[in-house]
């Protein structure tokens, strides 16, 4: 014999809801264990019972859940005292369910909402906890200027508002999200009398619903969304403001449809307790969006932008900026044409990530480019360099370790140098920690350039070894940085084995070439920045280079000037031979006058025309002005006139003075 006993609380006038019946498997389990273990037990459950929803417009004929504790003893015989039957008593404990509930959302609120530094995903975080827990549909919508990153005008937002939707989440069966009256990314406008736009002028949630005129009012004006609330059967929703530290981001829209009861206060609060922390969330995010994209523009400020016209390599290259939270870096490249139709190729690391890095990456590629103008080798422009990183590693200290946007302490950076001569066909490397570079010969063998490794720009005192590589005429020099060839799952020399393997066969143009080795070597979004560099070789052939020796004989000039003409009627530019002929002859002059032997003069026809004399002493001439009655110091001058440009250059033998100028039209 079993006995119940029901005990209901009200909830409308006139309902009292009924306990469950005794018909399920678990209740009946716990009834026969009463019943052979002569002890009291406790059961709970959910008992389904029909919603009455007023003013719903399309009932679904679903159920709402009640929350029940049914208490069980045996029943004795006073006489026998054997177990007779078994006593039940159900009381209904919606209420503290409910509690229990809502504690448990916010618990994982806290660990579900702001994963990433995502506001797109946060948002979409919050849309998919709330689903179907505490609403059938969500939607979140912000302003535009948060998905830039930019600040918002602190306080509420007045008057008609215009947001974009950027998540929203559903508890309908199949895909997508049918009730959603605006797609994502769309713009809509929230009349100042909607619960949204209300919500955000007072900066309160509101809770509204089919009863609420301005709700009805709201729904009549947009032909979509009163096709959705008919066809869904919406009738409560809570509009939530996402402020966070006084600034207002957006709003959270929480809805149900026919089948769930309406919101209730208790709700309003778990909406928004849950809006608050999706809001810190999103703003953070925001935050990071505004400090990523100063960054990635001072970065990309400071990164050329068209790499300079030259002759001796043709040139492709990629940057991307690291693609998670780690912030932008200081990779950078360049490409620098040198006289004599060289060029020098650069590629450099800053260790770190943010806007100090790229800052300093800034100031490094700028030196770089200054001590390439001067025409160092690479192994002595390193050394400066290196000098330079150590002073501002010095003044580092001198800053306040409270100073907004600086990080104080040591500054860290790998380089690495090269210059190629495309009359020699030799490249001359120099690297300071640097990943060394992978050549691709054009026989398609593939492999590392072995080059002395010298240590990082900073540490100071130690120095820096040059290698030199003889290349053939189209060779293919592929620079990077670390984040390309080394990763989690592989270290850098695995990473350069699959640069090799992905630069093996035939190369169809460099700019596929790029790509190709991006997809086969990084992930769809990279952990660090990345900066590839592939340079393919050019030559200039004998027909386009005529060298002399000279003795150190005044006479010798009228005769440089006369081979100077002949070689230039050779070439078909005798409308340059009364420029050249002046430069020959001013700087042969100083050659043998300042100079020593041997003395050589060289001219190289390209995209240019350049005169270069070379001699053994190392002291370089400099303009300077005549005054009316000195005989000399005019010649330079003349030259600098008469000439594109001209400049020296330190050689392993002496210096070499040189000048460039235009090649006649046609």
């Amino acid at each position: 014999m079993v006995r119940q006993a029901g005990r209901g609380v009200p909830l409308d006038a006139g309902y009292e809801p009924q306990a469950p019946a005794p018909a399920d498997e678990g209740f009946l389990r716990c009834v026969r264990r009463v019943a052979e273990e002569r002890a009291p037990m406790r059961y709970e459950c959910l008992a389904p019972e029909p919603v009455c929803v007023p003013g719903a417009a399309v009932p679904r004929g679903s159920t709402h859940h009640r929350a029940w504790v049914i208490e069980l003893w045996p029943v004795r015989d006073p006489a026998t005292g054997e177990v007779v039957g078994v006593g039940t008593a159900a009381f209904d404990s919606s209420d503290q369910h409910a509690a229990r509930q809502r504690l448990a959302l916010l618990q994982e609120a806290g660990t579900c909402i702001g994963t990433t530094l995502n506001v797109a995903r946060t948002a979409q975080e919050l849309a998919d906890l709330a689903v179907p827990r505490l609403a059938d549909f969500v939607s979140v919508d912000l302003l535009d200027s948060v998905l830039r990153g930019d600040e918002p005008v602190p306080g509420p937002v007045d008057a008609a508002v215009v947001l974009r939707r950027v998540a929203h989440q559903s508890a309908a069966e199949g895909e997508g999200v049918p009730e959603a009256a605006i797609d994502l990314g769309g713009m809509d406008t929230y009349p100042p009398f909607s619960p949204p736009a209300r919500c955000l002028a007072d900066g309160k949630p509101v809770l509204s619903g089919a009863d609420d005129p301005d709700f009805a009012a709201w729904i009549a004006g947009h032909e979509t969304r009163t096709a959705r609330v008919a066809e869904y059967g919406f009738h409560s929703v809570m509009a939530t403001p996402l402020r966070a530290r006084g600034i207002t981001l957006g709003v959270a829209v929480f809805t149900r449809s026919s089948g769930s009861p309406p919101f209730e206060p208790d709700d309003l609060i778990l909406a928004e307790e849950l809006a608050g922390r999706a809001a810190v969330g999103v703003d953070n995010a925001r935050r990071y969006t505004r400090e990523r994209t100063n960054a990635l523009t001072l970065q990309r400020s400071l990164l050329p932008r068209d790499l300079p016209k030259q002759a001796a390599v043709e040139v492709a290259y990629r940057y991307l900026p690291a693609g998670t939270g780690a912030g932008v870096g200081g990779d950078w490249f360049d490409v620098v044409p040198l006289s004599g139709t060289r060029v020098a190729l650069v590629v450099g690391d800053v260790v770190g990530h943010g806007i100090h890095a790229s800052a300093t990456m800034g100031r490094l590629r700028i030196a770089v480019r200054t001590l390439a103008d001067v025409d160092l080798p690479p192994d002595e422009l390193l050394t400066h360099l290196d000098d330079l990183v150590t002073h501002l590693s010095t003044d580092e200290e001198d800053i306040a370790p409270d100073e907004p946007y600086v990080v104080s302490g040591e500054i860290g950076a790998t380089c690495l140098y090269a210059v190629y001569d495309p009359v020699s066909r030799v490249c001359t490397f120099a690297s300071a920690g640097h990943v060394p570079p992978v050549v691709l010969l054009p026989d398609g063998t593939a492999r590392v350039v072995e080059l002395t490794p010298g240590p990082l720009l900073g540490v100071g005192g130690l120095p820096f070894e040059c290698t030199e590589l003889e290349l053939p005429e189209g060779s293919l020099l592929a620079f990077c940085t670390d984040g390309l060839v080394e990763a989690r799952d592989r270290d850098v020399g695995l990473g350069l084995d699959r640069l090799c393997e992905s630069l093996a066969g035939p190369v169809a143009s460099l700019e596929t070439t790029c790509d190709t080795i991006l997809k086969a070597l990084l992930p769809k979004s990279p952990s660090d920045d990345v900066a590839l560099l592939l340079a393919r070789t050019r030559a200039l052939h004998a027909d386009q280079v005529a060298a002399w020796s000279l003795p150190s004989d005044p006479s010798i000039v009228a005769d440089a000037r006369a081979q100077t003409t002949r070689q230039l009627m050779a070439w078909g530019l005798e409308e340059a031979a009364f420029v050249t002929e002046l430069v020959v002859s001013e700087l042969v002059t100083n050659a043998i006058r300042y100079g020593a032997v041997p003395i050589g003069l060289r001219l190289i026809r390209d995209r240019t025309l350049i005169c270069e004399v070379s001699d053994a002493s190392n002291t370089a001439p400099h303009l300077r002005r005549a005054r009316t009655y000195d005989e000399g110091g005019r010649g330079l001058h003349m030259v600098a006139q008469l000439t594109q440009g001209w400049g020296t250059r330190q050689t392993p033998l002496g210096k070499t003075i040189w000048a460039e100028q235009s090649l006649p039209a046609g």
